[in-house]
This record gives C-alpha cells, sequence and structure tokens, in this order.
C-alpha cells in the first residue's frame, strides 16, 4: 500500500512533488552555506605547526616510582602560539639500542606563548626491564593543541 498526498482544498491525488527554491530563497540559501564552508577551509588551508616543531624540553630528570616512571622537567615554547593538552612520549630501549616499547602522558597545564613551563608526566604498564633500571630513554613532544588559529 502505498501514501497518497491529496490537495486539501480540491481532494486531487498529486502524483509528482516538486520543490524549487526562488531566486530569493537562493540568495538567503547560497550566503549560509559558503559561510558554513568558511571554518572549514580555514583549517585546511592553514599551515599547521606541528608542537615538536613548537615545543622544546629542554631538560628533564626520570624516576622510577613503584611500578611507573615518574619524569618532571622543563619545556620551551618557541612560538608565539600558546599550546594545550600536549602530549609527551617516552620511547624504551634495551642495552643492545633495540626498541622494546612506548607510553604517553599529557601535560595537565597551558603553555603560553615564548614561555617555559614546568611538568610532571607519569608512565605506567612499563616493561620489566625499564623497572629494573637497565634500558636507555628517548623522551619527546608527541603532540598537542595549538590555541592560536
Amino acid at each position: 500500500m502505498q501514501n497518497k498526498i491529496s490537495c486539501p482544498h480540491c481532494d486531487k491525488e498529486i502524483t509528482t512533488l516538486k520543490m524549487g527554491y526562488n531566486a530569493k530563497q537562493a540568495l538567503v540559501i547560497i550566503p549560509i552555506l559558503l559561510l558554513g564552508f568558511i571554518p572549514f577551509l580555514s583549517i585546511f588551508f592553514k599551515s599547521n605547526s606541528l608542537a615538536s616543531d613548537d615545543l622544546d624540553i629542554t631538560s628533564f630528570d626520570t624516576r622510577i616510582d613503584g611500578k611507573e616512571m615518574v619524569v618532571t622537567g622543563i619545556i620551551n615554547n618557541l612560538t608565539d602560539s600558546a599550546w594545550t593538552s600536549v602530549s609527551v612520549e617516552v620511547e624504551f630501549y634495551d642495552e643492545g639500542g633495540n626498541f622494546i616499547g612506548e607510553s604517553d602522558d599529557y601535560i595537565g597545564s597551558e603553555i603560553h606563548s615564548k614561555a617555559n613551563e614546568n611538568f610532571e608526566v607519569r608512565f605506567r604498564n612499563l616493561p620489566e626491564v625499564v623497572l629494573q633500571g637497565d634500558a636507555s630513554t628517548k623522551l619527546k613532544i608527541a603532540g598537542g593543541v595549538c590555541k592560536n588559529f
């Protein structure tokens, strides 16, 4: 069974239904659609900076605290942009220099433009060789959110 549409005035069955826009409606709708694309275009054509290029870990210390590694240090923001939700990644290598694992954590504070920021991150679920102190580590900035678009 098919639903039929009928004219509310004369009760004749309507077999085709056409919808269209007149020129006035198009003059309203087209600018709204174009405005919707502006944020997309600004993101697409913006020269994206990377946290690893803009932020530098200038110094850090590591210590094993139970089953986790605690890293404290200083991050230097080299740019005029503020950064937040910065992710720090640590890679672990055995005594032979072979990669054995990695972990990451986020810095809770904002890193203001052209500023140094103290940080502390904790890495969990570490390989046993790391907990024993028989591994080397490499620390790097893995990502972040630039607050100035």
